[in-house]
């Protein structure tokens, strides 16, 4: 199963993240939008820009003279924003203009001065309009503006209003509600997904997990759940294959103790009997019997003890330099010498006089002794063995022979640990652990051990040692 990651929840977290940031980009851009304007010259200013600019040109406005009229830094500041200007008296008539049309009005009404506080002035354009006061009396001053601000009154409490509270309220309950939603939204999508998820896992408990196919944010989960789900199944099968493995393990196990125990028990009944006259010579036949039987117990406990301890890693490497080709020879030497195999032939050729690898030599004789003596055991008489060892990328020792070969699945089953209730009457040479044993030394030198064979052809064996121990 694939290792878990945090990809799933920041994608979701990103998505509301995103979604979020945009509502309040959005809030931001609108109320931008409403609170900022651009002053005649094109640059950005606050949309309440001309009536602090009226407020602030009183300081333009000369009252020194009977007839008040602006200063020189007025007029440049009125033609650099392209304003107009008009000075009114008490009674709204003009006693100054600057930059007016000919069509502006030269008298002023109090109804149109109420309508210029209400209103702003007419569409394209908003007018504003201040007060100065002199020992001559108060004038009015008129400005013009090229812009079109809007005048929004509003009838509100002004004991519990104070400022723009009530459009901050608005836009702050229009972002909540908003976002009250679409979290609403995004709950169930979400509980939706934990149901699905989650009947899934119930699912997968009964091994009725039927595979999701899904590319959106829980696409990882999914993908989770699906190898989960692949692995039980093979887990499943492969806890069944070895229950049933086991099974037939012990069933072997039984077989072969029971083999060697069998004649053992008998023979050692008949000794035990006073009654049972027994010659000598059929005494020493009777002991010698239950000597091979209790050999053969032995090596076969003794076996099993083994591949116990390499199959758990308990049995420590003695590993030590040697040459390959002077331990082979002298392992095909030894087995010529011994009496059951001196009639037998056994060939052995190297490319190299020499080839170093750092091996146990107790665990790799054994090895070899196995895969030899299986060749010469399962085989006719007459059945050459051929054992070569060169060395390229990596070091390689075949065992051929040219005897009657193995079917496909004998083939397979080669390497397992597989009891075929080897008769002790015909030697006790094979406990059916053998090439189990030597698969697990070869793999503890780091190396591979393969079978090939073909029914009447032979079977040939390969091992692989890597160059570099």
């Amino acid at each position: 199963m694939k290792k878990p990651s945090y990809k799933s929840a920041l994608i979701l977290y990103s998505a509301m993240f995103v979604f979020s940031t945009l509502i309040i980009i959005v809030g931001v851009i609108l109320m931008l939008g409403i609170i900022t304007s651009n002053d005649p010259n094109g640059n950005k200013v606050k949309s309440n820009w001309p009536l602090e600019y009226t407020n602030n040109f009183a300081e333009y406005i000369d009252l020194s003279a009977d007839t008040p009229f602006v200063t020189q830094d007025g007029i440049l500041s009125l033609n650099n924003n392209r304003l107009w200007l008009q000075i009114l008296d008490g009674s709204g008539y003009q006693v100054y203009a600057h930059n007016t049309a000919s069509t502006q009005p030269n008298h002023y009404a109090p109804i149109d001065f109420l309508a210029l506080y209400q209103i702003g002035g007419k569409p394209g354009g908003t007018v504003c309009a201040g007060t100065v006061k002199s020992s001559a009396g108060q004038w009015t001053y008129v400005i013009g503006f090229p812009m079109d601000i809007e005048k929004v009154t509003m009838y509100l409490n002004g004991e519990s209003f104070t400022g723009g509270r009530s459009i901050i309220i608005m836009l702050m309950s229009s972002a909540v509600l908003i976002m009250l939603v679409s979290g609403a939204i995004f709950s169930v999508w979400i509980i939706r997904h934990m149901r699905k998820m989650t009947q899934a896992i119930g699912q997968i408990s009964y091994r009725l997990y039927e595979p999701i196919k899904n590319n959106g944010p829980f696409g990882e989960i999914y993908g989770s759940l699906n190898d989960m789900s692949r692995e039980l199944l093979a887990s499943d099968e492969a806890l069944a294959c070895n229950e049933a493995m086991r099974e037939e393990w012990i069933t072997n196990i039984t077989h072969d103790l029971k083999t060697p125990l069998s004649p053992i028990k008998g023979y050692a009944e008949l000794l035990a009997d006073p009654a049972y006259p027994i010659p000598d010579e059929s005494r020493i036949q009777y002991a010698r019997t239950i000597l091979k039987n209790t050999e053969y117990a032995e090596k076969l406990v003794n076996d099993l003890k083994l591949t116990y301890q390499l199959k758990n890693n308990m049995l420590p490497l003695d590993r030590k330099q040697g040459n390959l080709v002077r331990f082979l020879r002298e392992a095909v030497i030894e087995i010529l010498n011994h009496p059951a195999y001196s009639g037998r032939i056994i060939l052995f050729d190297s490319e190299l006089d020499e080839i170093i690898f750092c091996f146990d030599e107790t665990l790799l004789t054994r090895a070899l002794n196995n895969l030899i003596f299986n060749a010469l055991l399962h085989n006719p008489k007459n059945t050459e063995v051929h054992i070569s060892l060169h060395e390229n990328e990596h070091i390689t020792i075949a065992v051929d022979d040219n005897g009657k070969g193995m079917s496909t699945e004998e083939a397979e089953k080669l390497f397992k640990r597989y009891y075929r209730g080897t008769n002790t009457e015909a030697g006790t040479e094979g406990t059916g652990l053998g090439m189990a044993i030597s698969q697990q030394v070869i793999e503890l030198h780091g190396g591979n051990i393969t079978v090939k064979s073909e029914l009447g052809k032979g079977t040939c064996i390969e091992i692989t040692l890597p160059r570099i121990n």
